[in-house]
């Protein structure tokens, strides 16, 4: 079986298992082998084949991380072959490179009033309105860019200003939880809701039940997760913040400040909803400051 014919089968046996994410991902990745390899047959893959890919993905500047989902989709990929009684590698030969952890980028306070500030409060675009109150969830909860735009009106409870909101990587340990959000925000949301429901006016196709729509085209759909993050990094160049600002970085504060204020792995990993204790240990990592000054309170100066 050529391999391009093995990917499109096992990228459908995944999708009854893994996010759209995911699939996407790995279909790119192994789509790319597929192109160095000449679309050959997959009991013809030799580790030869393998190591040369990577070394010439190496040479055209892929870093290690990157190798980290080459790898994984690789391994994956053959290992599926091989359950099935094909003579392909064995894929636990397939090199997994070691990254080291490091600390995730996270966003500060400062950083977030400049954002806020920036941001039109006139009302006349419906665009600031809803922005804002997407940038305040997100500061205030933590929770993923996919999560946040599959938010629907229903889903919130203004009154004790939570929501209940299905969690993208539970791997079903715990498909749902709860997050929670400040009474600024609770102002905002609302604010926005009420020009949503005047655009309805005009707007034939908007979705009722998504919590942010999509309004600069009037198409009314769901607002991706790809508007979330430019919109964020537009405000990020206007408030004068370089690199720009993403989702994750406002989500890696969340984690971080937790861990500063006394919480706990379980208080992390319950908040921000991670399925794994691997993803939550990250936030325990300091500063080379935070170290410094956690050493200081212990021993003295």
């Amino acid at each position: 079986m050529r391999i391009s014919e093995a990917i499109d089968k096992f990228i459908e046996w995944r999708s009854y298992r893994s996010e759209k994410n995911t699939l996407k991902g790995y279909s790119y990745d192994l789509r790319k082998f597929c192109l160095f390899v000449k679309d050959a047959e997959i009991e013809n893959i030799i580790l030869d084949d393998i190591l040369d890919y990577f070394a010439m993905l190496k040479k055209l500047g892929w870093t290690e991380k990157a190798f980290v989902g080459e790898a994984s989709a690789l391994r994956s990929f053959f290992d599926f072959y091989m359950r099935q009684g094909y003579r392909v590698i064995d894929p636990q030969l397939i090199p997994m490179p070691k990254v080291m952890p490091s600390i995730p980028r996270s966003a500060t306070e400062e950083q977030y009033q400049k954002i806020i500030s920036v941001i039109p409060k006139d009302g006349k675009d419906p665009r600031h309105v809803r922005n804002l109150s997407i940038i305040n969830l997100l500061w205030d909860t933590g929770v993923r860019v996919g999560e946040l735009r599959s938010l629907n009106i229903e889903d919130l409870d203004f009154s004790r200003m939570k929501a209940i909101i299905k969690t993208e990587k539970s791997r079903g340990t715990r498909p749902f939880r709860e997050i929670f959000w400040t009474k600024e925000t609770n102002k905002n949301i609302l604010q926005w809701l009420e020009r949503k429901k005047q655009l309805a006016r005009r707007m034939k196709h908007i979705d009722p039940h998504a919590l942010f729509v999509n309004i600069a085209s009037n198409s009314g759909c769901r607002l991706s997760a790809r508007a979330i993050t430019d919109a964020l990094r537009s405000y990020s160049y206007k408030a004068g913040i370089k690199p720009a600002l993403n989702p994750h970085s406002f989500r890696h504060h969340m984690g971080h400040e937790i861990i500063q204020k006394g919480g706990t792995n379980a208080d992390v990993m319950n908040i921000l909803g991670h399925a794994k204790i691997e993803s939550t240990m990250v936030y325990t990592m300091m500063t080379d400051r935070e170290l410094e000054a956690r050493y200081r309170k212990f021993k003295g100066r």
